[in-house]
């Protein structure tokens, strides 16, 4: 598979696509041997990322050029996910993350940005993947194994979707990951925060996934909502009267910001 390929297969947007081309014909990748090394790695992935990021400079401060450094090691891991026998669909669904936010980008701000770079590097490293709807990234750290459970922009969070993503789950698992096959699952996040369950309908998709999961700490001062209800919006609170209120929760939302309310965030463990 060459980068055009790459590219298309996961759905790169034209604009940036041949961008990119022209920088894969150019060769002015800024990238060397050690670095991505370091990208690959958790201990040092933040800092090989700020690395990355001086050296590409304020020109590339959408870092749509960091992308596409990201995903020239994408490419170049893709021997290894073809040795570990994943199949080649799993490997697009995960690497279209980028794809995903390039796109999320644009609504939020009118121009291709990518801005997650820092979080690229799990998907990179073979220690997060996308199965249905869900990510599933694969820990394993002092307090022993543990698998966090991520929801990405475009999930579906019906309870077949749900079930459908944690059965994917426990079969890859079984296959290419057998340590964590039973290795207990959590998640992190502000939809499970206690504080929006009054925001939200009896019937609630959102509220079905919470009840999922124990709640186990929160941290009640969190306005990290904001960013994902008002994608592209300021979380200054002088700014609220500005948020849109294009879906139930956005209307719901935006008259708890402005009566005071804090959304928090919360881990929780599967029940």
């Amino acid at each position: 598979m060459n980068s055009g390929e790459f590219y298309r297969l996961i759905q790169i947007p034209d604009p940036v696509r041949v961008q990119y081309e022209k920088w894969d014909a150019a060769g002015a990748s800024r990238m060397d041997p050690d670095l991505e090394s370091r990208l690959l790695r958790r201990d040092q992935w933040d800092d090989a990322w700020k690395e990355l990021t001086d050296r590409l400079g304020p020109s590339d401060a959408d870092h749509v050029r960091a992308l596409w450094e990201e995903l020239s090691i994408a490419l170049r891991q893709v021997p290894r996910w073809e040795q570990a026998g994943i199949p080649r669909e799993i490997f697009r669904d995960t690497m279209m993350f980028a794809s995903r936010y390039l796109k999320d980008g644009l609504a939020a701000y009118g121009h291709y940005c990518f801005t997650a770079g820092w979080w690229f590097p799990r998907q990179l490293a073979m220690e997060l993947f996308r199965l249905g709807s869900l990510e599933f990234e694969l820990l394993d750290g002092a307090e022993g194994r543990r698998v966090s459970l991520h929801i990405p922009t475009d999930a579906s969070l019906d309870s077949e979707a749900v079930d459908d993503s944690l059965q994917r789950f426990r079969a890859f698992a079984a296959r290419f990951f057998p340590g964590w096959t039973d290795a207990p699952m959590y998640c992190d996040s502000w939809l499970i925060s206690p504080a929006i369950r009054p925001l939200l309908a009896e019937g609630s998709r959102i509220r079905a996934f919470q009840d999922r999961f124990e709640v186990l700490s929160v941290d009640s001062e969190s306005m990290g909502a904001v960013g994902w209800v008002f994608p592209g919006h300021s979380k200054d609170p002088e700014t609220f009267g500005d948020l849109p209120e294009g879906s139930s929760l956005q209307k719901k939302m935006k008259a708890f910001l402005l009566g005071g309310g804090k959304p928090g965030w919360a881990e929780g463990r599967m029940k």
